[in-house]
């Protein structure tokens, strides 16, 4: 024949192969060769190092030895063996590249055979070649024991480490990928052994499958699958499998002629199948996987030349290839899901109880959209920010929805807009209640949080800062032009505070004065327009925080006059506007308001009746004008400020389910 680059074709095996690849194809040869012989049996003999691994275990596999008593290389399987692409088992699915592997993953492949030719038994030895001939070194000659069959030898792993040591783990990796042939009803497994060179160890493959506390049946189907590419029906076999021993995934394995071509997570189409199952028998619980099987001509026809793909695309429309594998592999999927409707309906059923419980602990704003929020693709180890991720994006589809509907509105008919606008606009209604819900849930946090700084600390049993507080309310440092009006809490002091021109929190905004205060705010003479000028009838708001519980304070301390010289200050012309163009513009016409929060106390007390301020009502703070410095003064204890916003806000809560 002519000769062929071995070792290039080996190095091309464009292959999702792996150590199991070659043992499984020998494997499948023997199973060939012995021809359904109800008799047939096969050896797997695993021949190990001479030395111990590092950590005193099991030596290292060497090599591996198939014997099989099959029909034995005769005349017809030499020929077919020598030859590359052979199609000598066309017919059941050889393609006659598999033998390829045993290179790929060993140093070299022996062989030694016995066959009847004519009337008498006849040796055929030989050895894989590995530059340009497929058969080297090979001896003929009259057999001298009167059987059938053949020795293959694998010698010398290219990798060992790549082969698991122990010999259960073995055979069920082998079970795994031959137990396409034993769901066969119409093949006849011979029976397969595996074992040590010293016979220490030994184990039947066949044993598994008869094992029901291995493998056991879930059931059979055959579907027929309707293309939309023809319209016509392709029929299929599913077989459906539990595996005790597995730890791998519930996968749905489509094959070609006895063979696993590609395999899929389950979860892919039901994301139930995620979390582990388990039968309890005995009290005992045992964990299995899934496996599914799918059979039928459409496969065998279309899998590719190194049976580790198929033709046909593998999602719908990237094919001209009536079905696809994606288009095959969901239709299967509904019907394992018919095998285990009990535990995929519980499943879902807590996956849907995880989500509930998050929308009305977390986040009530997305309540609205329960309703149409589809979790059949979600997967069942939800956390909090994969369900927040889920419901902006399903916010998102929606609003866009409702973007390009108003789109083609605007273009029909003017008798057809009316009905249709009202029921859009209902929807844009129903997205801005679930922002304004998300807003004021962020409130009723704010506010708790604002309870719990009140508190003294566990560690020390000391008061809270007042930079914990401060920084609750508006950061430290930062002015309205580094944050957005929505990362403050500006509202606990008063609503009208929410969208102020310019706010300053404890940064310098003097050249000259480098003292700074609080909280200083510089409102737009017209709130409701917003438009930003520098004038002297614009209000100015100074804020004075204390430390929670401080119960002491020298009269240099007085926090009521510290915020009156500021308001002092900037009537003096010492205060600069944000961007240092012109000064802040002001004259004893200039409404300025000083706020104190602290906790009241003797001296609090002290300084109010110095600056003759009222009490007010529920005790909990002063307020009156000081002639002197032209301005209006509000002490408010810490209570005052939560109890006021909380009171501010209460419909907001009680409304939302969150008081």
């Amino acid at each position: 024949m002519s000769k062929i680059n071995i070792l290039g074709i080996v190095k091309n095996i464009k292959s999702k192969s792996n150590i199991y690849t070659p043992i499984v194809e020998a494997v499948v040869n023997a199973i060939d060769a012995i021809e359904n012989n109800p008799n047939g049996q096969i050896e797997i003999i695993i021949h190990r190092d001479n030395t111990l691994d590092f950590d005193n275990s099991k030596p290292f596999i060497q090599s591996i030895e198939i014997i099989d008593n099959g029909v034995g290389f005769n005349a017809k399987n030499r020929k077919s063996f020598d030859t590359y692409l052979s199609n000598a088992k066309i017919e059941i699915g050889g393609k006659g590249l598999g033998r390829f592997m045993y290179l790929k993953y060993f140093n070299n492949a022996f062989i030694q055979s016995q066959f009847i030719d004519g009337n008498k038994y006849t040796y055929r030895n030989f050895r894989f070649g590995k530059q340009d001939e497929i058969i080297v070194d090979e001896e003929i000659g009259s057999a001298t024991q009167c059987y059938t069959g053949s020795r293959l030898f694998l010698e010398n792993i290219i990798n060992p480490e790549q082969l698991d040591k122990g010999l259960n783990v073995i055979a069920r990796k082998l079970v795994e990928k031959l137990l396409v042939f034993f769901v066969n009803s119409s093949f006849n497994v011979p029976q397969i052994i595996l074992k040590e060179k010293d016979n220490s160890e030994r184990i039947i493959l066949n044993d598994y499958i008869n094992d029901n506390n291995a493998i056991s049946q879930v059931g059979v189907k055959k579907i027929p699958i309707t293309s939309k590419l023809d319209n016509n029906d392709y029929f299929f076999e599913v077989k459906v499998y539990k595996i005790y021993f597995s730890t791998l995934s519930s996968k749905i394995c489509l094959t070609a002629h006895n063979r696993e071509v590609t395999e899929t997570t389950l979860q892919t189409y039901i994301p139930e199948f995620q979390d582990e199952f388990y039968d309890i028998k005995d009290n005992t619980k045992r964990n299995f996987i899934v496996k599914s099987y799918v059979l039928g001509d459409y496969l065998n026809t279309n899998v590719s030349l190194e049976r580790e793909s198929f033709d046909f695309g593998k999602e719908a429309g990237d094919t001209f290839f009536p079905l696809s594998q994606a288009e095959i592999e969901k239709e299967v999927s509904t019907i394992i899901k018919s095998f285990f409707d009990n535990d995929v309906k519980q499943r879902f059923e807590k996956k849907k109880e995880r989500v509930y419980k998050y929308v009305n602990l977390n986040a009530p704003w997305h309540r609205t959209y329960l309703n149409d929020f589809d979790l059949t693709e979600l997967p069942t180890n939800l956390t909090d920010e994969r369900i927040e991720i889920e419901f902006q994006k399903f916010k998102f589809q929606k609003e866009q929805e409702v973007r390009i509907e108003i789109k083609e509105i605007v273009a029909e008919d003017d008798n057809l807009i009316d009905d249709k606008l009202q029921e859009i606009v209902s929807r844009v209604s129903i997205n801005g209640k679930n922002d304004l819900a998300h807003y004021v849930c962020n409130r009723k946090l704010i506010t708790d949080t604002f309870d719990e700084l009140r508190k003294r600390r566990e560690t020390d049993n000391k008061a809270h800062l007042e930079a914990e507080l401060h920084n609750l309310i508006f950061p430290m440092g930062k002015t309205s032009e580094t944050i957005n009006y929505e990362d403050h809490n500006l509202w606990l002091l008063d609503e009208r505070l929410v969208f102020s021109q310019y706010v300053a929190s404890d940064k310098i905004i003097s050249k000259i004065e480098k003292t700074e205060p609080d909280l200083v705010v510089f409102n737009e003479e017209r709130i409701v327009y917003r438009n930003g000028d520098n004038i002297t009838t614009s209000p100015i708001t100074i804020f004075e925080f204390k430390r929670p519980k401080r119960a002491n304070y020298p009269d240099e301390e007085n926090p009521i006059m510290q915020a009156c010289r500021y308001a002092d200050k900037i009537r003096k012309g010492k205060y600069e506007m944000p961007d240092g163009l012109e000064a802040i513009k002001v004259s004893n016409e200039t409404p300025i308001y000083v706020y104190v929060v602290c906790d009241l106390c003797d001296k609090i007390h002290e300084f109010a009746k110095g600056f003759s301020l009222t009490l007010s009502p529920d005790g909990e703070g002063y307020f009156g004008f000081s002639s002197g410095f032209n301005l209006y003064i509000e002490i408010m204890s810490f209570r005052k400020l939560i109890e006021d916003a909380k009171m501010r806000n209460k419909i907001f809560f009680k409304k939302l389910g969150v008081e």
